[in-house]
Order: structure tokens, then sequence, then C-alpha cells
């Protein structure tokens, strides 16, 4: 994943949270998005695990339970 992939996730997901919140999901995501493209790409992709952005929801069924 590139910075700026990283970047949008980041983005999307703050702004996810702060709509929730009631208040403007577009502005919330531009302002975050341009304070992320600011910052070392290391700390970002440590952000992005620590908030678990990249794990896959579901259930992992294996063939043996079948």
């Amino acid at each position: 994943m590139t910075k700026t992939e990283t970047c949008i996730k980041l983005a999307e997901d703050y702004a996810d949270r702060v709509a929730r919140a009631g208040r403007d999901y577009d502005d919330a995501y531009e302002h975050y998005l341009t304070r992320c493209l600011k910052r070392e790409e290391k700390e970002l992709k440590d952000q992005y695990k620590v908030q678990g952005l990249g794990k896959k929801d579901g259930f992992i069924i294996s063939a043996e339970l079948m």
C-alpha cells in the first residue's frame, strides 16, 4: 500500500467517526487527508495497523469442519 493509499484509508476512517458524531464528513476527510500527507510513511503505517484498518471482518471456515 502506498503512502497516499494509507492516508486515504486513515482519512476515511476519521471522517466516518466524525460523521457519526454529527459533523461534516467531507470537511473532516479533507482536513485529515491534508494532515496525513505531511506525515512520515512509517508513522502512518503504524497508525493504520494500530487502528486495525487492515483486518478483514468475517469468519474463516476450515475445510475440516465441512
